[in-house]
């Protein structure tokens, strides 16, 4: 019988992931649950939580051969030591939360670029600069997820609106100086404004399209799903939305026979690839699209830790035996001797 290959979710929490019972089972895969505090780097062993294809376990077992970083944030410390055993790479999603800024600026330098809404760091120059235009501009976090924090500038007349969330404004300002003033003593430089996109609708909601990335069993970048998100119909962010389609349906009733979904699907995989030559080895990231009222492709964001389980809302099993198979086929393959 084949000895189970066994491969480490690096995480601080000691405590098991049920998602990926399944996949592991499937693939014939021991998962260890490894926190740093638990590793001893002498012996090369860890006290894991070990998922035998049945059930979880605490148990001593060697340092696995590939780790899947569950970390939520800047590279851990941890990921060099255990890379100076196991190999450079072999542990995958170095950096699970991007800054959009440094994002913007990777992708800026490749022919993404014009598919790129301009996009600086949140300074007063940078705010008036951007209202030239339409009058309008977002004004998001630097390291936000899930929608939190993100505002809408826009000039009505002689004044400017603030909006959070909603078509409804939260403050008004009868000067460009007054607008300023608010924005530097209540958000500052963990901000940025970026250009405004008057994103097409569906149904008077706004929608995207996110695209789930992933490296497969032959550590090739692979599109794994696709869906869109539509807003609430006060809002104009789709993060708290309204209902999820899926992306192609999304795109067909939006836009019917322009055929946008293989050249998104082609973008996203552009973007991983570019992003992860600047930002070291990832496994998996999310790619959102917005398109305008003209039909114009814009990349709205990435995400470094994508909700993968936001995916099951779409009813298809084949595709959620994809999304949490993929990342313990791309382990495996960073566990083979010939890398």
């Amino acid at each position: 019988m084949t000895e189970q290959k066994l491969i480490g979710l690096l995480t601080p929490f000691f405590q098991p992931i049920p998602a990926y019972e399944r996949a592991a089972a499937a693939l014939g895969v021991e998962l260890a649950i490894v926190t740093p505090s638990r590793v001893d780097w002498q012996s090369e062993e860890v006290q894991a939580l070990a998922f035998d294809g049945s059930k979880w376990e605490e148990k001593l077992v060697p340092l696995p051969g590939a780790y899947y970083n569950r970390f939520y944030g800047p590279k851990p410390k941890v990921v060099n030591r255990l890379e100076l055993l196991v190999g450079k790479g072999r542990v995958f999603n170095h950096i699970t939360l991007f800054d959009k800024l440094d994002v913007h600026s990777i992708l800026s330098q490749t022919p993404l670029e014009k598919h790129l809404p301009a996009t600086y760091i949140l300074q007063p120059e940078n705010v008036v600069e951007l209202l030239k235009g339409d009058g309008q501009a977002i004004i998001k976090p630097r390291t936000g997820q899930l929608g939190v924090g993100i505002y809408l500038v826009r000039k009505k007349g002689k004044k400017f609106q603030l909006h959070l969330g909603t078509k409804s404004p939260i403050a008004s300002f009868p000067s460009t100086e007054e607008l300023l003033d608010w924005l530097e003593a209540n958000l500052g430089r963990g901000y940025i404004v970026q250009q405004y996109i008057p994103l097409a609708t569906l149904n008077g909601r706004v929608f995207d399209v996110r695209f789930l990335v992933q490296k497969d069993g032959g550590g090739m970048w692979k599109a794994s799903g696709v869906l869109s998100r539509l807003s609430l119909t006060y809002s104009y962010i789709t993060n708290v939305s309204h209902s999820l389609l899926p992306g192609g349906k999304a795109l067909q009733q939006a836009f019917p026979g322009q055929g946008y979904l293989p050249k998104l699907e082609k973008l996203s995989l552009q973007a991983a690839s570019a992003v992860e030559q600047a930002l070291g080895s990832l496994g998996e990231l999310s790619v959102d699209f917005g398109l305008d009222e003209q039909g114009r492709i814009w990349i709205i964001e990435l995400n470094g830790k994508p909700m993968k389980s936001m995916f099951s809302a779409l009813g298809d099993a084949r595709l959620m035996k994809t999304v949490y198979e993929r990342p313990i086929c791309y382990a495996l393959h960073l566990c083979s001797p010939s890398l």
